[in-house]
């Protein structure tokens, strides 16, 4: 009884017949359900490509673009395809996590300041909670830390020196508190506390309070001659002036080399250990009187955190500051996209893509498109 046309533009026609039942009457039409499972092969990959770009932050628009190149798809298409694909990902979380990092990014929504909140399991670095909130108040920190962390267990966190979260903590998990502070952001604070064009007794100085905790003795040695050799020109001032010019770009180049080496060999900054660093610590504090005011009150800072910056000397395998969540971020939002989202929805979106990424479900394609389209080769038009 004739036939039924399916027809997809840009990819083929299937002619698929139609029947009529002798006894009652009715019109019945052959199985058509390859085709659509073909279609949807196809658009699975297409939405898996577009999940792809958008992780590596390229716009709809940007993509409808390329797109033109393979098989086209309006900016509208891809939107309203890439939202719903990832309204039905689930991300897997970490449960009954001891080890924690947390932090706060600070996206925009369009003009409206937001805030992101975020937990890091420290020994597998998978995400245990990412949200948006429209504000970081006490209360709202609490509210997350309670709903994504168990207060009745004990927890190790590492967290930056935000004066309000000794007492949030300690109200939420009590005595199972154990609370460090991150390493990274002290030595952020104590490079802050120096001019940008420091002096080479300066300088030395830096890096005597950065040789607490990481290994800079290096550094200090390097720059403990350069004093020395300091002294044969400071009286002249202009001799001084070009010698500091060129000191101060082969200290430079020193560290650059130092961190050359570091990184072929695939190595972080070396850890003092707790004796070490207490030995360097009670050095500077012998002498805390011939430092300008910020420097002391930089050393008070460190004497009355102490436990808390040394705390993961105690335990083993627990970390020392938050690089890890610092990168998750860095790759999530990075610094000069977080600003460009207009809502809600695409800041999570691009979060969740990140959480993808790092577990692997991101899929990597069967086939590739060309591969795809051959397969509509006998029904085209």
């Amino acid at each position: 009884n004739g036939y039924n046309p399916h027809t997809k533009q840009g990819l083929g026609e299937i002619i698929i017949g139609r029947y009529k039942c002798s006894n009652c009457g009715s019109t019945h039409e052959e199985d058509h359900s390859f085709w659509e499972d073909l279609k949807a092969l196809l658009y699975d990959s297409f939405n898996d490509f577009f999940k792809l770009l958008r992780y590596h932050n390229v716009s709809y628009e940007g993509i409808s673009d390329i797109m033109d190149f393979i098989y086209p798809r309006s900016r509208s298409t891809i939107l309203r395809a890439f939202y719903k694909e990832m309204e039905q990902e689930t991300v897997p979380f970490s449960e009954n996590i001891h080890m924690v990092h947390y932090d706060e990014q600070h996206p925009k929504e369009g003009r409206c300041q937001k805030y992101r909140l975020t937990l890091l399991d420290a020994k597998t670095q998978t995400t245990i909670a990412d949200d948006l909130f429209d504000d970081k108040s006490p209360e709202t920190i609490k509210e997350f830390l309670r709903k994504n962390l168990d207060a009745s267990e004990p927890v190790f966190i590492v967290t930056d020196f935000d004066k309000r979260y000794p007492d949030i903590l300690k109200e939420i998990f009590g005595d199972k508190l154990v609370h460090q502070y991150c390493l990274m952001h002290l030595n952020k604070l104590i490079v802050s506390d120096f001019p940008k064009n420091t002096t080479i007794e300066q300088e030395l100085l830096k890096y005597r309070l950065l040789n607490i905790f990481y290994n800079r003795e290096n550094e200090i040695k390097f720059l403990e001659e350069l004093q020395s050799e300091e002294l044969n020109v400071i009286n002249n001032e202009e001799k001084h002036q070009e010698w500091s010019k060129k000191a101060k770009k082969e200290f430079n180049q020193f560290r650059r080399k130092l961190k050359l080496e570091r990184r072929r060999k695939k190595e972080n900054l070396p850890l003092n250990s707790l004796e070490k660093a207490k030995h360097n610590f009670d050095k500077l504090m012998e002498n805390i009187r011939t430092y300008d005011q910020t420097i002391q009150k930089r050393l008070w800072m460190i004497n009355k955190h102490w436990l808390n910056l040394t705390l993961f000397h105690y335990l083993p395998g627990a970390p020392a500051t938050n690089n890890p969540i610092e990168s998750y971020y860095s790759k999530s939002l990075k610094t000069d996209n977080k600003k460009q989202f207009r809502t809600d929805k695409g800041i999570g979106n691009q979060i969740k893509l990140t959480q993808m990424r790092r577990l692997n479900l991101l899929k990597k394609p069967q086939k590739s498109f060309l591969e795809l389209f051959r397969l509509f080769n006998p029904f085209k038009l």
